[in-house]
């Protein structure tokens, strides 16, 4: 961009001198000679290549370097920490033919501004602010309930879904308790106080769960018996010794007709592993006809559409969580081999079924009860609530019931509360005790009402943290052990701490030498530390959005959910694995391993992996499937049903791996149907040329010259993550690209060295980490502490561990701002 100059304004180089380069020469004054020296040659280097565009008259980006005072970058470090993180990307200055300063002049100046902010920033520490009440999101309330009362209950069909902020559905910020919100809270606590206790149900329910439509069982599904063939396994907490209903429904095909097989298939039904019934579907056979060949009269066909109609077991089941199987015993081999069978894992939907299946699906399953119930039995959640017993029951609350109802209700709330419990905080559950032992004529009665209160209690459903009573309005000040603990606990478990961090807290213990470190690294090796792959990787790496991915069944048939489900395992236990194995981070990118089944090793090209479950398996050298870009989770969460879209996966690298979001898009932007997919001989255009006209448009251009050359490194893969060298129309793929710094890549190998050769990619692991954790965004505020992470954890050579205890140990996660 040119430089405006005049009578009036002046040269606006002359007056960045004046009003920048002399109040730095005042601060220079009182420097060693290499201070000097290079505060001098990087304020030359802002001059020369930022001050052209970013001055008063200009305002590029709504921005004036012109008007900050870079003797004190502190005082303007929400500015300055913008200009480092377009520094560190390479996004500016922008590559537009005008002068930019060599690769080591742009990491030296952003090397200066980082050390002065952080010098201003240890000098006043800012923690920030998270909000006084941070309610539970689904997830922790679940797995809050699981260990506290030993009850796991699916809550996704009580409560809704948690809306998202940063990245994340636990941002403190944006859990907000509607009126509405608080009635389905309150009808969860009656479900889970009623399971927990075993209290008689007031009437007899149904669960209903269905197995996906475009699961494919043709052979054995994960989880399931050896020997059988597809179904579906169930967890299901039965709330009551008694007698339960179980039936089952098959799938139809496009008609809504069930299908007839040459031979008699046979759906097991099992609990805990133990038959308890089996159905039998068998075609009926064709009556002599005497105008043509056998055929089967209409009574036969309306009977066998109703077949599996009276598939209805009632059993009795003991109290507790069981597991529930139904599936198809498997045949051999031995079957007629059909004419056309072109895959080996056939989608069910848009094709004939009896053509496609080898014979029948499981659709859905009912649960249905209790009938005759005959007590609430022995449970783990009776054990885990019942810390005591009444000698004797009454029908009214006496002295000896009720100490004992207030040895179970102390112990509960000190557990929900996550703090240490008093009188003040018992009476009130205690009241609710008497209430329902007079309601309900039993002490296990007056418990479930007392329970109920508990879990409606803001204390259970907030995380609570207050401003000390003596705090100086917006002064930084520790958070208490307690509250440490809290979000240590929800960190990592997404749950409540367990007995062992909840006494060390209370003990005053959690902050000795040694001791936060001992704790982050049992609760790591703890199997609840699954909830933060689950729910910290599931949101960063958008896990979560695979459930939702339909890729077009005509273009991708072989894509169905066991596949869908076996790409997501596979990102999880690999990322399982550098966690537990504190392995560096950087293998996230550029490990020589992944786990696969047979399902995924098919889908890779991987021979010789059979079976369901999952193991790990060594990846030769130079396989693109190296680290996260290579899996087909990723790969197919980032591409449009019919095609890969190097958008939206330019775009998922920008956020995930660089830490550079682009702009938001302007308004009345076409899309990119809108333009031509021809030229003008009629030819095809290729999905890169169709970008090239789509970026013609100067308002799209902004944004898109730098995410789709970024996506176009992945286009080795297909929307469903395949391997290939030939893309849609049958041309050589073409991964090359630039990178935001304007170099160049010429395929995915060297993008994924350029990602391992900066530091990006661990500072970005440390934000999301950061806000993860906290539960709030990151602000100019927090960016020290996120550069302290890095490089701590680059003397480890990036362990995981590191960047756990480093954000555990940084001012954000253990200290908090009180309010003005």
């Amino acid at each position: 961009m040119s430089i405006r100059t005049g009578t009036r304004f002046g040269n606006p180089k002359r007056r960045f001198a004046a009003r920048i380069l002399l109040p730095m020469a005042v601060v220079l004054a009182g420097c060693g000679p290499s201070e000097r020296e290079v505060a001098s040659e990087q304020s030359a280097t802002l001059a020369r290549f930022c001050f052209d565009c970013h001055n008063d008259i200009d305002l590029t980006a709504d921005l004036s370097l012109e008007a900050l005072n870079i003797a004190e970058v502190g005082a303007d470090a929400t500015t300055w920490e913008k200009v480092v993180r377009k520094l560190r990307t390479g996004m500016m200055p922008p590559h537009d033919g005008g002068p930019r300063p060599k690769p080591e002049q742009g990491a030296a100046l952003a090397g200066w501004l980082e050390q002065s902010l952080d010098l201003a920033a240890a000098s006043a520490p800012d923690p920030g602010r998270t909000v006084p009440l941070h309610r539970l999101n689904r997830a922790e309330y679940r797995n809050a309930v699981r260990d506290l009362l030993a009850v796991d209950v699916d809550v996704a069909d009580l409560l809704p879904g948690d809306d998202a902020s940063y990245g994340f559905d636990n941002i403190g910020g944006v859990l907000k308790l509607s009126p509405t919100l608080l009635e389905r809270y309150l009808s969860a606590a009656d479900e889970i106080s009623r399971l927990a206790v075993g209290s008689p149900a007031p009437f007899v329910e149904f669960d209903s769960f269905r197995v996906p439509d475009d699961r494919s069982q043709e052979h054995r599904l994960p989880g399931l018996p050896f020997g059988t063939r597809g179904g579906i396994v169930i967890d299901y907490t039965f709330p009551q010794d008694a007698e339960y209903m179980i039936s089952a429904e098959l799938a139809r095909d496009l008609n809504e007709s069930l299908p007839m097989y040459p031979e008699p298939h046979v759906l097991e039904v099992s609990i805990d592993r133990e038959r308890v019934a089996t159905f039998a579907l068998e075609s009926p056979a064709p009556s002599a006809s005497e105008d043509g060949p056998p055929r089967l009269s209409r009574e036969q066909r309306e009977a066998y559409a109703r077949a599996d109609e009276g598939w209805t077991v009632r059993v009795p089941v003991e109290a507790g969580r069981r597991e529930v199987t139904l599936t198809f015993i498997d045949k051999t081999g031995a079957l007629v081999t059909r004419k056309r069978e072109p895959f080996l894992y056939p989608f069910p939907r848009g094709f004939n079924m009896d053509e496609q299946r080898s014979g029948p699906y499981l659709r859905r399953v009912e649960i249905g009860g209790p009938y005759a119930a005959t007590g609430p039995g022995e449970t783990a959640s009776r054990e885990r609530v019942f810390a005591c017993r009444p000698a004797t029951e009454e029908p009214r609350p006496m002295q000896q019931s009720e100490g004992c109802a207030e040895t179970i209700i102390a112990d509960l709330a000190r557990r929900a509360f996550r703090r240490p419990v008093d009188a003040a905080d018992i009476d009130p559950l205690v009241a609710f005790y008497r209430g329902g032992h007079e309601e309900e004529g039993s002490f296990d009665g007056g418990i479930q009402v007392a329970l109920k209160a508990l879990l409606m209690s803001p204390e259970f459903l907030f995380r609570m943290e207050q401003d000390p009573p003596d705090a100086a309005p917006g002064a930084s000040y520790r958070v208490s052990d307690v509250e440490l603990a809290s979000r240590l606990s929800f960190f990592l478990w997404s749950s409540i701490p367990d007995e062992q961090l909840l006494a060390a807290a209370e003990q005053g213990k959690l902050r000795e030498p040694g001791e936060l470190e001992r704790q982050v690294r049992r609760m790591i090796a703890d199997p609840r530390a699954d909830a933060f792959v689950s729910n910290f990787a599931g949101q960063w790496l958008y896990l979560r959005n695979l459930e939702a991915v339909a890729p077009v069944q005509k273009i991708f048939p072989n894509f169905d959910d066991t596949l869908r489900e076996g790409l997501r395992r596979e990102t999880e236990l690999f990322f399982t694995s550098v966690l537990r194995e504190d392995r560096s981070v950087l293998d996230l990118l550029d490990a020589d391993y992944t786990f696969v089944n047979e399902r995924v090793a098919r889908h890779y090209d991987m021979p010789e992996i059979k079976g369901a479950h999952f193991r790990r398996v060594e990846l030769p050298p130079g396989s693109p499937r190296r680290g996260l870009l290579g899996h087909g989770s990723i790969l197919t969460v980032t591409s449009l049903p019919d095609r890969t879209s190097p958008v939206i996966r330019g775009n998922w690298i920008l956020e995930n791996l660089l830490g550079a979001e682009p702009p938001a898009p302007p308004a009345n932007v076409p899309a990119l149907e809108d333009t031509s997919v021809t030229d003008g001989a009629g030819r095809m255009l290729s999905l890169r040329d169709r970008l090239a006209a789509h970026r013609a448009n100067p308002t799209c251009a902004s944004c898109h010259t730098l995410m789709d050359s970024l996506g176009f490194a992945l286009e080795g893969f297909d929307a469903v993550g395949r391997s290939r060298v030939i893309d849609e129309l049958g041309d050589t793929v073409d991964a090359s690209g630039i990178l935001p710094d304007g170099s160049s890549f010429e395929g995915l190998e060297e993008f994924r060295s350029s990602l391992l050769g900066s530091e990006l990619f661990p500072r970005v692991l440390a934000e999301k980490l950061l806000v993860y954790a906290i539960g709030r965004g990151v602000e100019h505020y927090d960016m020290p502490a996120v550069r302290a992470i890095v490089r701590e954890a680059a003397a480890t050579d990036h362990r995981f561990s590191a960047y756990i205890l480093g954000v555990v140990n940084s001012t954000p996660f253990q200290m908090r701002r009180a309010a003005l």
